[in-house]
């Protein structure tokens, strides 16, 4: 009897508790960051934070603040209504987005968005801005895609060959999947994709103009070739100028002649 009594009180704890959960997850209402890690931005860039308010139309939101706290100490940046605090700061969407012009070292720590409700209630997100000290490195891709008209049980394996070696992960830089081949400090002149999946295999070709067969294109055969087309349209625009200032020069003599 014990052992019923103590099994049918648990299943009345258990209902109850999941009843009150499902209750504040419908009444209540939550804030959070669209991106969830750390947010990294560059010394004299523009810092775009951007949060979510997830709420039930019963909820009305009072007041949202923006504040930032680092080594420094605390700040507050913007109040939605309210006032914009800080001379780099602009608000946006409705208070929910944050802009700061110019990041400076001091820029850099916790960032709160904090949300009070009409009743008093009050909750919050934290976004921790980091300093990125270089750029993310650019490149130029080579992509293979094969087309899917049909309707196949696997996708497509993908192998690389620059001037006919084939090149893996460990010498050069490939995509997840192998879709996608990076140039950088690649100086293969003619690029095969080849595609391999339960419909077949096809290949593709990708020859680069104008680079010697013996060593390749390199970044320095690129380089070259930029600095050569910028001469020629400087000597362009020279040779346009002088031609133009002559040309009205000599209106000039004929009508005084007249």
């Amino acid at each position: 009897m014990n052992i019923i009594a103590q099994a049918w009180t648990s299943s009345i704890i258990v209902v109850l508790m999941a009843q009150t959960s499902s209750s504040a997850d419908i009444n209540g209402w939550a804030v959070h960051f669209i991106n969830r890690g750390p947010l990294y931005v560059a010394l004299g860039r523009t810092l775009v934070l951007e949060a979510t308010i997830d709420k039930t139309p019963g909820v009305d939101i009072l007041l949202m603040t923006w504040e930032r706290k680092n080594r420094i100490g605390s700040m507050r940046l913007a109040e939605y209504p309210g006032d914009v605090i800080h001379r780099r700061v602009s608000l946006g969407k409705g208070g929910v987005e944050i802009r700061l012009r110019d990041v400076e070292e001091s820029d850099y720590g916790n960032y709160t968005f904090a949300v009070t409700d009409a009743k008093g209630t009050q909750k919050q997100d934290v976004a921790v801005v980091l300093r990125a000290d270089k750029p993310p490195e650019a490149s130029v891709v080579l992509l293979c895609d094969a087309s899917r008209d049909r309707a196949q049980w696997d996708s497509p394996v993908v192998t690389w060959l620059v001037d006919g070696v084939e090149v893996t992960n460990q010498t050069a830089h490939t995509s997840e999947g192998g879709s996608r081949l990076h140039l950088q400090e690649l100086k293969g002149r003619n690029y095969t994709c080849i595609s391999n999946s339960s419909l077949g295999t096809s290949v593709a070709h990708f020859i680069i103009p104008g680079c010697p067969k013996e060593t390749g294109c390199s970044s320095s055969v690129a380089v070259a070739l930029t600095i050569e087309a910028l001469v020629f349209l400087a000597t362009s625009a020279v040779t346009f100028y002088f031609c133009g200032y002559k040309g009205r020069r000599d209106e000039r003599e004929d009508e005084g002649s007249i």
